[in-house]
């Protein structure tokens, strides 16, 4: 049998570990936070400068007017827009970049 003062302290350290154990739950995720932040913003620097450097290489009349990306994903979308559009100016009799060369197989 135990008294109410070893039951008492019993609780008070469980509620002491339990408060420090989702102090440093709080304290890891605040770090992966900021580490993952950090690399966003490495990402969004790198994807911007990279997507400068190849519009500057190309012809004057194929180089679109890129609206400001809030995101990488942004970019990379507008960068795969792109590549289509060059592709109709370069090739504008070509099939569609998009075609579906099995489902004219599949027509007979």
């Amino acid at each position: 049998m135990t008294s109410n003062l070893t039951d008492a302290n019993s609780e008070i350290v469980r509620r002491w570990w339990d408060s420090a154990c989702q102090a440093r739950k709080v304290k890891q995720y605040s770090m992966a936070r900021t580490v993952t932040d950090v690399l966003l913003d490495y990402l969004d620097d790198v994807t911007r400068n990279a997507i400068h450097q190849v519009l500057a290489e190309l012809p004057q009349a194929w180089r679109p007017s890129l609206t400001h990306s809030r995101t990488v994903q942004e970019a990379l979308d507008q960068v795969f827009d792109l590549k289509c559009e060059i592709r109709r100016l370069a090739l504008p009799n070509a099939l569609p970049a998009s075609w579906n060369w099995y489902g004219m197989l599949n027509t007979r």
